[in-house]
């Protein structure tokens, strides 16, 4: 029989138990050390392609004025460039980011559990949010935790292809039997050229003459 080892059971949820059961008299704030993330991708026909959930470590807060953690702008911009999506034909580009987070005081809570929706005015907790500006996650009770996420949205878009065919601006070489052969010298290629003046035609004619001659003579 082999030993259990401690470090590999998970005790949180004995912990949320116990809040759980003292609820009613422990309503106390607490920073959250991380935050759920949710990437959704949007195809071309609007319809979401892909989800996927990972947990976003956040920051604790320094001062003493603002109690809670936070994410800064520059880690935002990373999170969503290391999120972006690629294919063959398109790409996935970042368009929207909303934040959840429920933000009520203690002493608000078990009225708050007997609001309807439509009290709430539209004062909902689900807000758009610029990555350029750092999200600060405020502390808040322990139940909260699970449902407080950060939303980033992508929008599929076609991506222009821009191959084209480059063409040799040298002309292909033609070969004929009755140009005369080119003299490679080195990596340059010389071409010899024969010039005839009208003389010369007259005497390159006469002797294409007599060769036929001969040749009907010897036959």
């Amino acid at each position: 029989m082999t030993d259990t080892d401690d470090d590999d059971l998970d005790t949180s949820w004995i912990q949320n138990e116990t809040q759980l059961q003292t609820m009613q008299h422990n309503y106390v704030r607490e920073p959250m050390e991380s935050i759920h993330g949710i990437f959704l991708y949007i195809n071309q026909n609007n319809y979401i392609e892909k989800i996927v959930r990972e947990m976003i470590t956040l920051t604790p807060n320094v001062s003493s004025k603002m109690s809670g953690s936070h994410i800064t702008s520059n880690a935002l911009l990373k999170i969503i460039q290391a999120k972006k999506l690629r294919s063959p034909i398109s790409k996935y580009k970042f368009t929207n980011m909303f934040t959840h987070i429920v933000d009520i005081e203690p002493e608000n809570v078990q009225s708050f559990s007997n609001t309807t929706p439509d009290a709430l005015g539209g004062t909902g907790f689900f807000k758009e949010t610029s990555i350029t500006d750092t999200i600060h996650i405020p502390s808040s009770i322990f139940i909260f935790h699970s449902s407080n996420t950060i939303y980033f949205f992508f929008q599929e878009i076609l991506v222009e292809k821009h191959n084209q065919t480059i063409k040799s601006i040298l002309k292909p070489a033609i070969k004929n039997k009755n140009r005369e052969p080119d003299i490679k010298s080195g990596n340059k290629i010389t071409k010899k050229v024969r010039i005839f003046d009208k003389e010369d035609e007259k005497k390159e004619y006469k002797k294409q003459v007599q060769n036929r001659g001969t040749r009907k003579r010897r036959m």
